[in-house]
């Protein structure tokens, strides 16, 4: 989702220090090509015999969706919930429930099951994306419970009896299913396994709905196992191993890595990095901040990536720019470490520059465009106001009663005079601030970076015109870019004020609200 030489006092990263000797990689543009990952439609088995599992080690198989869940529709059937046979044989589906079953119903000790339950580890990581999915069905079946437990327990008409039953029958499932992910955990690698589990389960939970409740057993579980009290926080330098900085380059969500120079640029000796690691994912940075130090507070991010740009003097630093935040694992969807993450590195960077007192964000605004292109003209209309409205009559390129989604194509439009461009950026900026300031999804800030940041404590402070002119930023907000400011003294106050409902807004924004 989402937008922060001294040495650093922190203990010396596990990650850097311990990783296999990767020399520190030459700066140059020869860089690999990045692999995406691909994903693909679930295939779903036949029900067979072993569907009867389901009634013993499931809960309700209607389930799907919500918190953390997959589309609900698209291409190949994931919406729907029609998805292509399983390319698995009668025979390796037994052997795959019996393994399965094995796993789920064995004490955590049991030195048989705990082998099953490696092996299976070991076989799905191999697993070509076809099977992998093949054995996630299977692991949705046996999860899945058609809900007739209960029911057989109340054939005597005694609703509480039925109601007693079906309670302590969710209950023992629930309680067989987290086994069964303990028993992974306890494994040498599983941690790192689960992780990468959930993600597939994730993806494809809506076209396999029995995977919903091993998946929020899963979640919950992670909400524990990644307590922000068990992570650990550690900087990311040009020194770092180079599998370490081609994970940085991989995960960059916001502002695309380009090249080497440009990563060497992003760690240069007025730059920091910092990342959350899980003790038993040492390798695996969670999600990492990186932050640039400037005389100002930053009004567009080419400037700050600029790689001939010259180095500022960190003795008169006043700023530290939070311009990059990405999370790495999409298995961890749902645990929330981020806010832990920016109060930490704040509170490093003012032990290692005691001066410094300023932390603001450069951040992007995701869902403006979409926002923008489903206003009505009346609806526009209304956002602007009656005074910026009769601006807007007044020029004759646009339609008497303009959309949304007319004005979103004008405002990316380049205009040769300067009272029109004068004009794109007063209604531009405006419009972004009554988006940032006032449109709400379920109580809180319908853009998801604000949602962040605001729920963090921080203050939206300034609106950032032609901030952002890359392809990505004009999709987005029409090349707008915001910073929110981190007032370490404000941010409970600021926070109270956006359960309020009024989120703290600087005196720049609140006047084009």
């Amino acid at each position: 989702m989402s937008a922060m030489s001294v040495s650093v006092s922190l203990r010396p990263s596990t990650t850097a220090a311990s990783s296999t000797s990767s020399p520190s990689p030459s700066p140059g543009r020869g860089v690999p090509e990045r692999v995406a990952d691909v994903s693909a439609p679930v295939p779903s088995p036949k029900r067979s015999l072993g569907a009867r599992l389901g009634q013993w080690f499931g809960r309700g198989a209607g389930k799907s969706g919500g918190p953390g869940g997959g589309p609900k529709d698209g291409k190949d059937g994931k919406g729907d919930g029609k998805v292509a046979p399983a390319p698995l044989s009668p025979r390796a589906q037994s052997a795959l429930r019996r393994q399965l079953t094995q796993c789920l119903s064995a004490r955590l000790t049991d030195s048989a099951a705990n082998d099953a339950a490696r092996d299976f580890m070991t076989r799905y990581a191999a697993a070509s994306p076809d099977l992998q999915r093949a054995w996630l069905a299977v692991v949705a079946d046996i999860c899945a419970s058609d809900g007739n437990s209960g029911a057989e327990a109340g054939k005597d008409g005694d609703g509480a009896s039925a109601k007693r039953a079906a309670s302590g029958l969710a209950g023992a499932l629930g309680s067989a299913r987290v086994r069964f992910l303990k028993r992974f955990n306890a494994l040498p690698d599983g941690l790192p396994f689960l992780v990468r589990w959930r993600a597939d389960m994730l993806e494809h939970r809506a076209a396999l709905p029995g995977l919903a409740a091993l998946e929020e057993d899963l979640g919950s579980l992670f909400s524990t196992w990644f307590d922000v009290g068990l992570l650990e926080l550690h900087p990311i330098t040009w020194d770092s191993p180079a599998s370490l900085l081609e994970k940085l380059m991989r995960y960059e969500a916001v502002h695309e890595i380009s090249s080497w120079a440009d990563l060497r640029n992003r760690l240069d000796s007025d730059r920091r990095c910092y990342a959350f690691f899980h003790p038993r994912m040492p390798r695996e940075p969670l999600i990492f901040v990186e932050v640039a130090f400037v005389p100002e507070m930053a009004a567009d991010v080419h400037s700050l990536l600029d790689e001939k740009a010259p180095l500022e003097d960190l003795r008169r630093v006043r700023w530290a720019i939070f311009y990059s935040i990405s999370n790495t694992q999409p298995g961890l969807r749902g645990v929330s470490f981020g806010n832990f993450l920016l109060k930490r590195v704040i509170d490093e960077l003012q032990v290692d520059f005691p001066k410094l007192r300023n932390f603001a964000t450069l951040s992007p605004i995701p869902g403006f465009n979409d926002w923008l292109k489903s206003l009505s003209a009346q609806a526009l209309a209304q956002v602007l106001g009656p005074k910026r409205a009769k601006l807007l009559a007044q020029e004759a390129s646009l339609a008497p009663d303009v959309s949304g989604a007319q004005m979103m194509a004008w405002l990316q439009a380049g205009a040769e005079r300067k009272a029109v461009q004068a004009l794109q950026r007063s209604l531009g900026e405006a419009l972004a601030a009554h988006y940032l300031a006032r449109e709400t999804a379920r109580g809180q800030p319908r853009d998801p970076v604000a949602r962040f940041h605001l729920g963090n404590g921080a203050r939206v402070e300034r609106i950032n015109w032609h901030a952002d002119l890359s392809r990505k930023g004009a999709k987005q907000s029409c090349g707008m870019m915001v910073n929110y400011l981190y007032e370490p003294d404000e941010l409970d106050a600021n926070l109270q004020r956006l359960l309020d409902g009024e989120p703290a807004l600087g005196r720049a924004v609140a006047r084009l609200v």
